[in-house]
């Protein structure tokens, strides 16, 4: 949060309305990356399990370093969007699903299927 504030400084966005944005965020990024099943689950962090009608300085969020410099982005993302900042969005947005690819791909590497799998696409 405190580096999405010095990249936006007086948003006028409200702190709990970016806190929630977190808690979102880190809700979707569970659901597509961090399932209970995956090898990689990362039970007990998170803004979705932190969440208790707001978030405190010392609470872990979802995404691990160095992938974690994905949440400014997105936060500022959310953001200008709000504000109507077409421009900025896009390029928030863009530096956002770059990083998040690129947890994606490290996510993949890290956690291989076991040999002899079929894969149905």
């Amino acid at each position: 949060m405190e580096r999405a504030e010095e990249l936006r400084p007086g948003s006028r966005v409200a702190a709990r309305t970016r806190q929630r944005w977190l808690c979102e965020v880190d809700g979707m990024l569970r659901e597509k990356f961090f399932r209970p099943s995956s090898a990689d689950s990362r039970e007990g962090v998170g803004a979705d399990i932190a969440w208790d009608n707001g978030l405190r300085d010392d609470d872990v969020l979802l995404v691990p370093p160095p992938f974690d410099s994905l949440y400014p982005h997105y936060l500022c993302a959310m953001t200008d969007a709000a504000l109507g900042e077409n421009d900025r969005y896009a390029g928030e947005q863009a530096q956002y699903n770059s990083i998040l690819a690129e947890l994606a791909a490290w996510l993949r590497r890290k956690n291989l299927p076991a040999r002899g799998c079929s894969w149905r696409w």
